[in-house]
This record gives C-alpha cells, sequence and structure tokens, in this order.
C-alpha cells in the first residue's frame, strides 16, 4: 500500500514544471496580495486601538478614592 502511494506521488511529481513565464506573471499578483492582507490588518490593529482609546474610563488616582 505505501508502495503504491510513494509510486502515485513520484509520478505526479515527475510531471510537474516550473514555468518562468507563469512566475513573471503570478508574483506581482501575489505580492499585491500580500500587501493587501498586510495593510488590512493594520488597519483593523489601528481602528481597535482608537476604540479602546476612545470608549475606555479614565482611571482615578488613589488619593481621590480615600
Amino acid at each position: 500500500m505505501m508502495y503504491n502511494l510513494y509510486v502515485t506521488v513520484m509520478t505526479f511529481l515527475m510531471k510537474v514544471s516550473i514555468h518562468a513565464d507563469s512566475w513573471k506573471t503570478s508574483l506581482p499578483v501575489v505580492l499585491f496580495g500580500m500587501l493587501g492582507i498586510f495593510i488590512v490588518i493594520g488597519v483593523v490593529v489601528l481602528v481597535t486601538y482608537l476604540l479602546n482609546k476612545l470608549t475606555s474610563k479614565k482611571k482615578k488616582n488613589d488619593n481621590d478614592e480615600k
């Protein structure tokens, strides 16, 4: 059973080829996608930080409570 799996995987890997033209066209798309993800994560972090600052209650000094 493991031999059949090994033969199947090796046959698939032998058929796989890398085309340079595909890399040239897809790499910029991938880079823009990753940049977009980082920008969205940054916006979410900033909005969360600002909402936390705006809605948090002010702490009183220990002297005021006594």
